[in-house]
């Protein structure tokens, strides 16, 4: 969960002169923290502040203003953006909370002499041009709250990724976990109008990105006046172009109701064999305290009919350990179903207490327990993963290579969304056809085989 990313969009090369120190434009550094919604939500503040004549710098000690778009799921992650936001005061300048933060834990940031920040929630990163021109025309704190997001399919963005188009159908959720904070930032679910999400795609898939990676607090939960997420897939589906679609986190008992549709709309080519499904603890009694809207059964049920239609699907879910009243023998349910279900992703999260959820009043396990079981299950899951990977040996792919490491490497997406690096040069954003060669912990290797692709790119 904790990513960072920095991005360079100046207008000329002559903004800023280091001989004299003079920046004849306002620029904005910036960081960005967090998931696909966080990422989202960065590239359409970026793409307004272009739009009203901001450079944007990777050096924050020329930066006019600086803006941290902070994630707060995870108090790890927390505590690392605390440090990162005390370390940006040395710059002087001004500095914008943006992200989950302000709404999750606007306490710490007062109690942490961060008063000269100024706060702008995820419901507003509509008015990031509004705050950013008060923060430059007077120091001092500025907030911008909102009860409600605006239509975010259809504002400005710039993209991190030219390849890659990251598009929120909805903002917020209609559950109510025990362990969750991310509804506080979010609110409730509030799904955006499909003209406009299909528009925006249109225009990606016309500015050749061909990877489409939808994402929302619970994607299953779209419904827009009766259009749900399979009328949407269906409509994205039948648009004309070369890409791919990447359906995000789907919650055990929304996607439960709309399975037949969802199985159908996967038939399509376009759609990635890729499932994320959180079960977040393998015990019922566990699941319940959670207030969790599903079971142990339903998640089997879920998997196995995916798996039934499409067998080399990857399976991506969510682990918490060590929720308050755990038990070992709650723990070594969730061990049991790992090891059956055998998913090709597993996010593990120790469990902390969270500002204002119920499970944060409730009585916590010893935090040596809570890792403990921590490193049992990733020592299973480490196994899990790399057998999993080893299933793809052998095969051929078709894969766009849509991202460069920092070592220079390229890398694409399998069928089924598995991490694939390439070592050969061929064009970005391109289709070529590969065999896999290779399968480690985190990723495949492949030999490039259509050499026509690179002869005509």
């Amino acid at each position: 969960m904790f990513n960072l990313s920095y991005q360079t969009l100046r207008r000329d090369r002559e903004e800023y002169n280091p001989k004299t120190g003079v920046i004849k434009a306002n620029t904005v550094y910036y960081e960005n923290y967090g998931c696909a919604s966080n990422k989202s939500d960065m590239e359409i503040m970026l793409g307004i502040l272009g739009n009203n004549g901001y450079s944007i710098t990777q050096d924050p000690k020329i930066a006019s203003i600086i803006i941290v778009n902070t994630c707060a799921v995870k108090q790890i992650t927390e505590d690392k953006i605390f440090e990162k936001l005390h370390k940006m005061k040395n710059h002087s300048k001004p500095i914008i909370i943006t992200g989950c933060l302000p709404k999750i834990n606007l306490q710490r940031i007062a109690d942490s002499h961060l008063d000269h920040c100024s706060l702008l929630d995820p419901a507003s990163i509509d008015k990031i041009d509004d705050i950013v021109n008060k923060c430059l025309q007077e120091r001092g704190q500025n907030i911008i709250f909102s009860n409600r997001p605006p239509n975010k399919p259809s504002l400005p963005k710039r993209r991190l990724n030219r390849y890659i188009e990251i598009l929120q159908i909805s903002e917020g959720c209609q559950g109510k976990c025990s362990y969750c904070c991310t509804r506080f930032a979010r609110g409730k679910l509030h799904c955006f109008p499909p003209k406009t999400i299909l528009k925006q795609i249109q225009k990606a898939i016309a500015e050749n990105s061909v990877e489409i990676q939808l994402t929302a607090q619970d994607t299953a939960s779209y419904n827009y006046r009766g259009y749900n997420l399979s009328n949407l897939l269906r409509d994205i589906s039948a648009l004309k172009g070369d890409f791919k679609v990447r359906i995000g986190m789907m919650n055990p008992d929304t996607v439960f109701k709309l399975l037949d549709e969802i199985i159908d709309v996967y038939e399509n080519d376009k759609i990635y064999k890729f499932l994320h499904v959180p079960i977040q603890s393998g015990s019922n009694k566990i699941l319940k305290l959670m207030k969790r809207r599903n079971t142990v059964y339903d998640f089997l049920s879920i998997v196995n009919i995916f798996r039934s239609h499409f067998p080399t699907i990857s399976i991506a879910t969510d682990i918490i350990v060590g929720f308050p009243s755990e038990t070992q023998e709650d723990f070594e349910e969730t061990l049991s179903l790992i090891k059956l279900v055998r998913p090709d992703v597993i996010n593990i999260s120790k469990y902390a207490p969270r500002p204002g959820t119920e499970a944060s009043k409730m009585k916590q396990l010893d935090s040596r327990i809570v890792a403990s079981r921590s490193r049992i299950l990733s020592k299973h899951v480490e196994h899990i993963i790399k057998t999993q990977h080893m299933k793809m040996l052998g095969s051929y792919e078709e894969v766009y290579p849509i991202e460069r490491t920092s070592t220079g490497t390229l890398f694409g997406r399998t069928h089924n969304y598995k991490k694939t690096f390439i070592q050969d040069v061929v064009p970005m954003g391109k289709k070529i056809r590969v065999k896999i060669i290779g399968a480690h912990q985190r990723r495949l290797d492949c030999k490039v085989l259509d050499h026509e692709v690179l002869q005509n790119p």
